[in-house]
């Protein structure tokens, strides 16, 4: 294990889209995560100033060490985004240049920049001049089958300034299927001058603890062995495997909902929000089979054997019907039914009517409407729908399709870069006229 760090940690939340949110984060903090990446935002419209995107770079208020993730093509987007994350606290920038999507690779994001390791320097430059906290790269192996850029895009990162990297050892095309190759990841490591943080079928916490020994990574990054066992730092931590019963199970799912309920409240569209979020996660907790009735604990890319139930909780607990997860969920804490969403405009309607009888203002109740249904987190709403993570498939991918997308994310960084040069050169000239 290197001795260098980086930001302090060692294990870190990965981020994952429509989970990574602040009540997430907030319980694998309280189970030991060092540091937590937030839900990849798409710098782009972060510059925007949408405010559930500006919601996805901003630290939360439990968050132990967090870092913004960004995703884009874009330079100036890039570096706009980056200074963002910096203002709202965070105290890193993550650049995804590995995210395998489609809706994101079309745009010019993610791991299609891996096809030109030569042309990442312009978006590294930005972001590595745009602010002063740390920054790190996150990479695949490649983008086609047979590809190995990992190194060339690790040595250009470093000679740029980046503090960390982060890889996943597969390739876009690979997306999620196969093994990882750790082989490749260490020797990255091996060769880095600064924190490698690996990634990649990290299943269970004995799987960071079998490779601890002899890595030569500074640090490892779970994602989907976090969502599906947020217990898994707890285990590396304590140096053991953890089997929790249905029951202390529940107990988590508990104060998942109330950390939930607290970020998006209790009214109508905060229950809404809350529900939403918790069945996803739901189709990550409910995968767990317990290791007492496995006799081992399931790897990443194994699909449990189908097993029985010993109690009437636990069955519950296999359920992967929405019902079935809406009880688990009430069971836990989630209500009903919403409160009010005017109840504090009742209450000072109702005061001042002791004294003067006069009607309620109306816009003060609309005002307090949209002030309650304004959040401090919000479930990412971008144009993509996340697919699950244990389950991402892409196979209508191919490299016809793939090379239109190149060509396309030129044309459309170009156009963007013009664009953005002429915004400010009219602001320029307005400021010229307005103040001469």
């Amino acid at each position: 294990m290197k001795e260098t760090s980086f930001v302090g940690a060692r294990f870190f939340m990965g981020s994952v889209t429509n989970i990574a949110n602040r009540p997430f984060r907030r319980l694998v903090t309280e189970y030991g995560a060092d540091a937590t990446i937030g839900e990849m935002a798409i710098a782009k419209y972060v510059v925007n100033g949408g405010k559930q995107d500006l919601t996805l770079i901003k630290r939360g208020p439990h968050d132990r060490i967090f870092g913004a993730q960004i995703v884009g093509g874009n330079p100036n987007h890039l570096a706009k985004a980056a200074r963002l994350a910096e203002k709202y606290g965070a105290d890193f920038v993550d650049f995804n240049c590995a995210c395998p999507h489609q809706s994101v690779v079309s745009h010019g994001g993610g791991a299609i920049l891996l096809r030109r390791p030569e042309a990442l320097v312009t978006q590294l430059d930005a972001i590595r001049q745009a602010v002063s906290i740390p920054v790190s790269i996150k990479i695949r192996k490649g983008f086609d089958e047979g590809d190995n850029v990992a190194q060339e895009v690790a040595d250009i990162a470093q000679k740029a300034g980046f503090n960390a990297i982060f890889i996943h050892g597969r390739t876009k095309a690979a997306q999620y299927r196969g093994s990882c190759d750790w082989e490749l990841i260490e020797q990255v490591a091996r060769n880095a001058d600064v924190p490698v943080i690996g990634c990649g079928d990290l299943a269970n916490g004995t799987d960071v603890l079998q490779k601890m020994p002899d890595t030569q990574c500074s640090g490892f990054a779970l994602a989907r062995g976090a969502i599906t066992k947020p217990w898994i730092f707890k285990e590396i931590h304590e140096g053991h495997a953890i089997d929790p019963d249905a029951e202390t199970r529940l107990e988590m799912l508990a104060r998942l909902v109330m950390y939930t309920l607290e970020t998006f409240g209790r009214d109508e569209v905060g229950l809404k929000k809350s529900t939403d979020f918790l069945c996803k996660q739901l189709d990550f907790l409910t995968r767990y089979v317990p290791t007492s009735i496995l006799g081992y604990e399931l790897p990443m890319q194994e699909r449990a054997p189908d097993w029985t139930p010993r109690n009437e909780l636990e069955a519950l607990w296999k359920r992967t019907d929405r019902d079935g997860r809406l009880e688990l969920l009430r069971r836990a804490g989630l209500p009903d039914t919403p409160e009010p969403r005017v109840r504090e405009v009742k209450k000072q309607s109702a005061a001042s009517s002791q004294d003067s009888q006069e009607a309620p203002d109306v816009s003060a109740i609309r005002a307090v409407e949209m002030l309650d249904t304004s959040t401090e987190d919000a479930v990412d709403s971008h144009e993509f729908e996340a697919e699950s993570a244990q389950d991402v498939i892409d196979a209508s991918d191919s490299s016809a399709l793939d090379a239109i997308c190149t060509a396309a994310a030129d044309v459309v960084g170009v156009l963007e870069t013009v664009i953005d040069s002429c915004a400010d050169a009219v602001s320029s000239v307005i400021s010229g006229i307005l103040d001469p």
